[in-house]
């Protein structure tokens, strides 16, 4: 079961230990990520003498799912759960909604406690907006339309679900898509993972070397 604790679990990391990115499941792609995400949190904010709290990215995705928002996971999550060995990750949850989400989308931030990261206007969730989501420690980012894509329905023909848990299937786009998106981005010191892990993909299982 893919839960916040998981992340501090240290039977999780023993079962994962010495297998490559290809050869986990996509929820233990995510909890080797977040759980490696954690000394690098841990770092950036030693000075300031506050508490590091846990990253809740499994929260903040079942949030959305009890909302009934759809939309298509991108970015560095979408990423890691395609394969990618790009690693740490931050924690951001960046979604492109679906036309017509803006009062589930609206209720799901509200109640993760989100706050624009900038000052908000008033069509907020229809354009790219970051949320600070307080009760999960991430930020949610909204992007209607990935760069060289044409949004939801582009994505989400190629975007099948994987499921994270019993009750959790997350629509995430594809490696030709999050290819796309990062070759039209102003970054792209990504593309070379993301193709190494479409080859890999792509080869059969003799030839997937770690």
């Amino acid at each position: 079961m893919l839960v916040p604790g998981t992340l501090d679990n240290p039977q999780s990391a023993r079962r994962t230990a010495g297998l490559s990115q290809r050869e986990l499941k996509p929820e233990q792609r995510l909890d080797r990520a977040l759980r490696d995400a954690q000394p690098l949190r841990a770092a950036r904010t030693q000075t300031a003498g506050t508490p590091v709290p846990a990253l809740d990215v499994p929260g903040v995705l079942e949030a959305l799912s009890r909302a009934g928002v759809q939309y298509v996971l991108i970015g560095e999550l979408a990423e890691v759960l395609r394969g990618s060995p790009l690693l740490p990750v931050t924690g951001t949850v960046t979604i492109v909604p679906r036309a017509g989400e803006r009062e589930r989308l609206s209720a799901a931030i509200a109640g993760l406690g989100g706050r624009p990261v900038a000052a908000p206007t008033a069509s907020a969730i229809d354009r790219p907006t970051r949320f600070m989501l307080e009760t999960s420690a991430t930020e949610l980012v909204i992007e209607p339309a990935p760069p060289g894509t044409h949004g939801y329905d582009d994505l989400r023909r190629d975007g099948p679900a994987i499921r994270l848990d019993e009750n959790l299937d997350v629509t995430v786009a594809s490696l030709v898509d999050l290819i796309r998106i990062a070759e039209a981005s102003e970054d792209r010191a990504r593309v070379p993972a993301l193709r190494r892990a479409l080859e890999l993909a792509a080869a059969p299982p003799a030839g997937r070397a770690a």
